[in-house]
């Protein structure tokens, strides 16, 4: 007959206990994760600050880059591109519906896209390179579209991309 060893009882109830806390743990995770009904008017009460703030920031953009005065172009696009940043940076932290993270995932990718071109279009202009501003500006077009399309069942508005606002 085997003696029994002392701490084995323990060991088996510590690991019984860990595995139900991880349980518990998961379930609490998932009970966490939104809705795609409650993740839209989240995130467009965070975008729609953010929208109205690029659109009066880029006013005029436009004529000036026709107009070639890049500098206060530059200004404008530089201004876009921090409330750009800093909106995506707040909707990244919400947590997204389990249902939808993959295509969450890549919507983020054309997000973070759009916001370095804003952030090359802007040095271009400050280096009079207008061309090459105009170059980044449709690929900017381009990402835009491209993440329109990736949660076009969502129903965004002040969170999707519309190019009407640059300029």
């Amino acid at each position: 007959m085997r003696a029994r060893r002392p701490g084995r009882p323990r060991l088996v109830a510590a690991v019984a206990l860990a595995l139900f806390l991880l349980g518990i743990c998961a379930v609490a995770a998932a009970a966490e994760a939104p809705t795609r009904s409650e993740y839209v008017p989240r995130l467009e009460a965070i975008c729609k600050p953010g929208a109205e703030a690029t659109q009066r920031a880029m006013k005029g953009a436009r004529t000036d880059l026709q107009r070639e005065r890049f500098a206060v172009a530059a200004t404008k696009f530089g201004k876009a591109e921090k409330i750009f940043g800093s909106t995506v940076e707040r909707i990244s932290a919400v947590p997204r519906p389990t249902a939808d993270v993959a295509r969450l995932d890549q919507w983020f990718v054309y997000l973070n896209r759009q916001e370095s071109y804003l952030g090359q279009i802007t040095t271009n202009l400050k280096a009079g390179r207008g061309i090459a501003a105009q170059r980044l500006i449709s690929r900017f077009i381009h990402t835009g579209n491209l993440s329109n399309h990736v949660v076009l069942a969502f129903g965004f508005n002040y969170c999707s991309f519309k190019f009407s606002r640059y300029g």
